[in-house]
């Protein structure tokens, strides 16, 4: 660890609870609820866990990537969602959380957070105000997860 990683990880806020509640779904069926949304869909493993909705929203409440600066292309709406995406990771590796890229509603290249909770609902987050909505007018190019 650097020196650099050390100072980071000083200063992020402290790990949530563990997370109860778990429910497992295959990869396949979470590429059949993205599905309608694009075929363009970036699976890595077999088995993902689902949670409540609240949970993520707890989580969000104490993660530090919302209070990031923005910064035209050196630190901008990719460099946000990839952030979110790794800090569920070390938080939870298995869950079913990932990256979308695509045109926002207002028609605009965009890169946000996705997640599908415990019964099956697809769910955005806006990682730079830790937003969470449904789908709507979004046109999606892709789901990384």
């Amino acid at each position: 660890m650097s020196i650099l990683d050390a100072i980071w990880d000083l200063f992020r806020a402290p790990a949530p609870v563990p997370i109860p509640n778990k429910t497992t779904i295959q990869g396949t069926r979470a590429i059949e609820i993205l599905k309608p949304y694009t075929s363009n869909i970036w699976s890595s493993d077999t088995y993902y866990s689902t949670v409540n909705k609240k949970i993520i929203q707890d989580f969000l409440l104490k993660n530090p990537v919302n209070n990031r600066k923005y910064l035209v292309e050196s630190h901008d709406c990719d460099d946000f969602s990839f952030e979110l995406m790794g800090d569920i990771s070390d938080w939870s590796s298995d869950l079913l959380v990932g990256i979308v890229w695509g045109n926002n509603v207002n028609g605009d290249a965009h890169a946000w957070n996705f997640f599908i909770d415990d019964k099956e609902k697809l769910w955005f987050v806006e990682p730079q105000t830790d937003q969470i909505f449904e789908p709507t007018k979004e046109k999606i190019w892709i789901f990384i997860f």
